[in-house]
């Protein structure tokens, strides 16, 4: 994780301190980018296929009925409370128009103890995202219809979140499940559009930002690690909040047995990684124990290795329900499982986001394979518990 071990979180926050901007790197050589192999056993990974993201379905959806969403004349300030502990809920989507829904679901994490939302926003061409989804789908129509209103949409999410109490983090998504597309990627576009994101972070008071969710699962370890290091100092040119690498598995960060190329994260922040359980292994929750002791261990070290001022578990969950069945799952193993993430990271990651269970993106209950809050009362028990004391 971090070079230094935060101390236990406490009810009295203090605001982390922020770096001054690191010198630009010596660019590295053009990375190559090609799919990792390993990206198509991951469960979330084709539960997300059809919808254009890390986990599941793309940063630029709205409710039904689609019009331009709210957004408000200036600037709403981020709230000013002192975060020693980032507690918060990763959003695979953007949350509805609708300003009143939006507003109680943010009233909703304020309840839970969580002071951070995690947003993402669209990748450039999205056309070629679409390809894996049928035209005539409802899905379809929707996504395309949205693509127009995606930055007032992302503004006003932001927006309303401040005006609740919470802090922002921002990322961009990818196209991922393996559908081979990877070798269309114009990087330039994708880093265009990252620097332009970054551009409204600053402007938007963001308090972290995030190049891409997950990169290596789209592109492999050593050439993402690559690329981070090539798009950090154009981020820095325009933001001077904290930036977070969010990163996947330790899996899917750790290169391959005989690669050569180490990863690279200097000049990050902080360093994001994801848990949760993988359902083809049959893995118990005993299993899951030792495999959260060994992520840990290694991002922590990988941190203090480059540097960085701590690490966060940027995204977490337990068995997706569309696996419970099958691996003899139940409300209580799922609650347990976010339990020992919550466990055995106080006092040594500095952030906690859980995979949101509450549907609180506008396609809600529609969303095949993500939790819900009728598997989820005892989850939400265990969050309310960890990230309220």
């Amino acid at each position: 994780m971090e070079g230094n071990t935060p101390q236990v979180p406490t009810t009295q926050e203090v605001q982390p301190e922020v770096k001054d901007a690191p010198q630009t790197p010596r660019e590295p050589p053009e990375p190559t980018m090609h799919a990792n192999p390993k990206k198509g056993l991951k469960l979330k990974i084709l539960i997300i296929l059809i919808t254009v993201v890390g986990l599941g379905i793309g940063g630029f959806f709205v409710y039904k009925n689609i019009t331009t969403p709210k957004v408000e004349k200036g600037i709403v300030p981020a709230p000013s409370t002192k975060v020693r502990v980032y507690k918060g809920t990763w959003t695979p989507a953007l949350l509805t128009k609708n300003s009143i829904k939006l507003a109680s679901d943010m009233r909703k994490l304020k309840d839970l103890g969580m002071n951070t939302v995690f947003f993402q926003a669209s990748p450039p061409q999205i056309e070629y995202c679409l390809k894996g989804i049928p035209s005539d789908s409802k899905l379809a129509k929707i996504m395309k219809e949205i693509i127009p209103i995606q930055e007032e949409l992302l503004i006003s999410n932001i927006q309303i979140a401040h005006r609740n109490g919470l802090k922002v983090a921002l990322t961009m998504a990818k196209c991922s499940g393996g559908m081979g597309l990877e070798d269309w990627i114009d990087l330039e576009a994708w880093n265009s559009r990252i620097v332009e994101l970054a551009k409204l972070a600053e402007e938007h008071e963001v308090e972290f930002f995030a190049p891409m969710n997950e990169p290596e699962v789209l592109f492999g370890p050593s050439a993402s690690a690559e690329w981070g290091q090539e798009i950090l100092p154009k981020i820095r040119e325009v933001y001077h909040g904290n930036v977070i690498w969010k990163g996947g598995a330790v899996g899917d960060i750790l290169p391959d047995p005989g690669n050569p190329n180490p990863t690279n994260f200097s000049g990050y922040d902080y360093l994001g990684f994801t848990l949760g359980l993988e359902s083809n292994t049959g893995m118990t929750l005993e299993d899951f124990s030792q495999r959260v002791d060994h992520a840990l261990d290694t991002i922590i070290g990988l941190a203090e290795r480059d540097n960085c001022k701590g690490v966060m578990i940027s995204e977490f969950y337990g068995l997706l329900p569309g696996k419970w069945e099958k691996n003899s799952w139940s409300e209580e193993k799922e609650a347990r499982a976010h339990e020992i993430v919550l466990e055995k990271g106080k006092g040594k990651v500095v952030g906690f986001f859980v995979l949101d269970f509450m549907e609180l993106s506008f396609f809600g209950e529609d969303i095949p394979g993500l939790p819900g809050p009728k598997e989820s009362l005892k989850t939400e028990e265990m969050i309310r518990k960890y990230f309220t004391e």
